[in-house]
């Protein structure tokens, strides 16, 4: 499965107002590709740090999901996290995992060894930590991801396909971190007044 098809099932689950943080390089640039309608804010360096970042939000935003795209080479470059936030109060928390095995925003390099996330996030405590391969398979699994209570997690196999080239976004990490925080105080106000 390419990161393309992973990133519109994603987006076929999300609910209007659930926020959703995006890692670098190559996820982000599916995700995009997908054209989401949610708050999503966009990962910049560095490496290993949005999974905190997403942790924050859905500690801070508890009455809304919060879901995680994670690139593994990003999720590696922190992976003790995943202790941190098995043992955060934080059932609106689930990550997605894009695991094609590579760096791939910083030249294609190949993982160290061949981690299994699910597995590291099961012992450190996740209670819901699955993997999947194909799109069959994947669609049922982000089901069931959604459907249940986080933090959890899904480790989605996907091909190694080289990153596609990212011209410079219409908005600084600035005004991209702004217009986040704008459509947070949007979706605030429309739950206050209705």
């Amino acid at each position: 499965m390419k990161r393309l098809a992973l990133a519109k099932l994603v987006k076929e689950r999300l609910r209007a107002d659930d926020l959703v943080v995006c890692g670098l390089g190559a996820t982000e640039a599916a995700f995009k590709e997908a054209a989401p309608v949610n708050p999503t804010y966009y990962a910049s360096d560095p490496m290993g740090l949005w999974p905190s970042i997403a942790l924050g939000l859905a500690l801070a935003q508890r009455e809304r999901r919060v879901t995680l795209l994670a690139g593994d080479g990003d999720l590696l470059m922190n992976l003790q996290v995943l202790a941190t936030i098995a043992t955060a109060p934080a059932p609106n928390f689930r990550i997605v995992v894009f695991h094609n095995g590579a760096y791939s925003s910083t030249g294609g390099q190949p993982l160290t060894g061949k981690p299994a996330f699910a597995a590291i996030a099961r012992g450190t405590g996740f209670e819901r930590a699955a993997e999947a391969r194909g799109e069959a398979e994947t669609a049922r699994a982000l089901d069931e991801l959604f459907a249940g209570p986080g933090p959890a997690l899904l480790d989605v196999w996907l091909e190694d396909e080289p990153c596609p080239p990212a011209p410079p976004g219409p908005w600084s990490q600035v005004e991209e971190r702004t217009l986040f925080m704008r459509a947070l105080q949007g979706l605030s106000r429309g739950s206050r007044s209705g």
